[in-house]
């Protein structure tokens, strides 16, 4: 393995993060959550910080981990965080479209 491929630029842990954080998230998971947990969901998926898989920091500098796990929780509570909004928002848009719906039949 040559030195580049040990020690990569903090802007290629932050995409590698970034992109693996987006492959693994539980996007459905995180929908539902939002959807019957409603505000606590959302609360829940703002609070909680997934870890990145472990076996992707192996052999890699401190540098290179603070920086990759730190770009990892970022994005993984972003997607988190707008997964549940949308479960959250979803029964209200769908009850207005039934209430335009039910007056548009009166």
């Amino acid at each position: 393995m040559n030195d580049y491929q040990q020690h990569p630029t903090a802007a290629e842990a932050h995409l590698m993060a970034e992109q693996e954080a987006e492959s693994g998230a539980k996007k459905i998971t995180w929908f539902f959550i939002g959807l019957f947990g409603n505000i606590i969901g959302v609360l829940i998926a703002s609070i909680y910080e997934p870890t990145p898989p472990a076996s992707r920091l192996l052999e890699k500098s401190p540098e290179y981990v603070a920086l990759y796990t730190d770009s990892y929780k970022a994005k993984s509570r972003s997607i988190q965080l707008r997964q549940s909004l949308i479960g959250l928002v979803v029964p209200f848009v769908l009850m207005i479209l039934w209430v335009i719906l039910l007056v548009s039949l009166i």
